[in-house]
């Protein structure tokens, strides 16, 4: 804590005020004293109210501030992992297959990541950021079992573009750990992937502050792994050559971490790197406490209407800034996965409505999304009555987004979505209570991987790496 002025040139008033109160003092009596001592009536001396009075005004209008920031409290640790969903990590030389064992071992590491900050991002052709950092291991753990190869728009390998988007989730000066979960790398996305880092060397890395590093899990075996059947199809070879360890190894070092193979237990990395994260700044102002002495004279003065109307010229600030509404709370415990508080702290419909949904209670997500009309809100809506199971509700809702902004492309595609994995028509066209009572729509409209799947195939429409389907009908 760091006390302040707002307003220091106020301290100035302090000199006339030293001076009065030197001249009151040095004012020769007009009678002596042995002579007051026989004329006049023994009393108190008089108190110059006044001139006390003056004091807490004047450091009242300095405007005293007790800055809050730059506190002790430990920023939890930032664990990035990125997964290779590439073809080839559907080799079977990792029973069942490379993308299963990994699945499994980082649902292994989940279980044992208590406060930790966690951030999901998966790759082929490119990098999708599948879960932004949070501490909610509940959201985590209902995504991993759906990752698999085939859930990819697009089947390549660019690990490159996965650090560069992994680099990108690291708020400035907190430290970091990003696990790539990979079956191999190639020379030059080795260079690659060094290019893109802020430091070089395990040491150099360890002691500049804030700088990430880099640990490598190898899932795949040291031997020549023989293919056939359609995964030899799509590869376009018979085998796979070993992973150069020498290569991935060296990279690790170099970026200030270390090389493990996947095996039958948890990897032995080092401890995640902690930081010391400053407070969210806070300015809590005095000046209005100052003021309540003053109060206290101007009773003892018994001159109660002049002083109070002098505190009326004086109004306080800080009730006023403490009135306004701060939406920083509220975002930070939205970003550290505590969704409830966040829920009760947001104001915005939209923001408190997210944080409903994200922590599980769709009804009031639902109710939140109602205070507003807007192709957000009706967007949201949908999603929370897909939750629910209120498909026909929620088809209405994406209808309503798309006729308020007809190039809201989520709304478009979650609505193709829900309409494929509706139940087919008995006769015509089903009303609202025939689909809710039906056992397909009282249930989820579709399993975790297909949602996923439809997620990821929209990020890369939007970054033109797909060619847009043409509208049926």
């Amino acid at each position: 804590m760091e006390l302040m002025l707002l307003r220091p040139w106020w301290l100035l008033a302090l000199l006339p005020w030293l001076w009065l109160g030197w001249r009151q003092r040095r004012q020769s009596p007009l009678l002596s004293p042995l002579m007051r001592r026989y004329l006049l009536p023994r009393g108190r001396a008089a108190v110059p109210w006044r001139w006390w009075a003056a004091l807490p005004a004047i450091l009242a209008l300095c405007g005293p501030v007790l800055e809050q920031g730059q506190g002790s409290r430990a920023a939890p640790p930032l664990d990035i992992w990125l997964l290779d969903l590439s073809r080839s990590m559907a080799a079977p030389d990792l029973a069942p297959d490379r993308a299963t064992r990994a699945r499994l071992l980082l649902q292994d590491l989940l279980a044992q990541s208590q406060g930790r900050r966690i951030a999901l991002i998966l790759f082929a052709a490119d990098a999708y950021l599948a879960m932004p950092a949070t501490r909610d291991r509940e959201a985590i753990a209902r995504l991993l079992p759906d990752v698999r190869p085939d859930i990819m728009p697009l089947q390549g390998s660019n690990p490159g573009r996965a650090l560069a988007l992994g680099l990108a989730q690291i708020p400035p000066g907190q430290r970091a750990r990003l696990l790539l979960v990979s079956d191999g790398l190639t020379a030059r996305q080795a260079e690659e992937i060094a290019s893109l880092w802020p430091c070089q060397g395990r040491w150099q890395c360890l002691r500049q502050p804030g700088a990430p590093r880099l640990d490598i899990l190898l899932a795949a075996t040291q031997a020549q792994v023989p293919l056939g059947g359609e995964l030899a199809l799509a590869l376009g070879r018979a085998s796979l050559p070993p992973p150069d360890l020498a290569l991935m190894t060296g990279l690790a070092r170099r970026l200030g971490g270390q090389l493990q193979l996947l095996g039958e237990g948890l990897p032995t990395f080092a401890p995640l790197p902690t930081d010391l994260a400053p407070d969210p700044a806070g300015r809590r102002e005095l000046g209005p406490w100052l003021l309540l002495p003053l109060l206290l004279l101007c009773l003892l003065a018994r001159r109660g209407a002049l002083w109070l109307a002098l505190l009326l010229c004086l109004p306080p600030q800080a009730p006023l800034q403490a009135a306004q509404y701060d939406p920083a709370p509220a975002l930070q415990a939205y970003g550290d996965g505590d969704y409830l508080r966040a829920a009760r702290l947001f104001q915005d419909p939209i923001w408190r409505g997210n944080a409903w949904y994200r922590a599980g209670d769709f009804e009031r997500a639902l109710a939140a999304y109602g205070e507003q009309s807007g192709p957000t809100a009706h967007y949201n809506r949908g999603n929370a009555l897909v939750q629910l199971g209120r498909l026909e509700e929620a088809r209405l809702a994406y209808l309503a987004c798309l006729a308020q902004d007809p190039t809201h492309q989520d709304a478009r595609y979650n609505l193709a979505l829900l309409e494929r994995s509706a139940p087919p028509p008995m006769g015509g066209a089903p009303s609202p209570d025939e689909t809710q009572a039906s056992p397909r729509g009282a249930a989820d409209p579709a399993p975790p991987v297909i949602l996923l799947k439809e997620r990821l195939r929209k990020e890369a429409l939007r970054r033109g790496l797909l060619a847009r389907p043409e509208d049926s009908g």
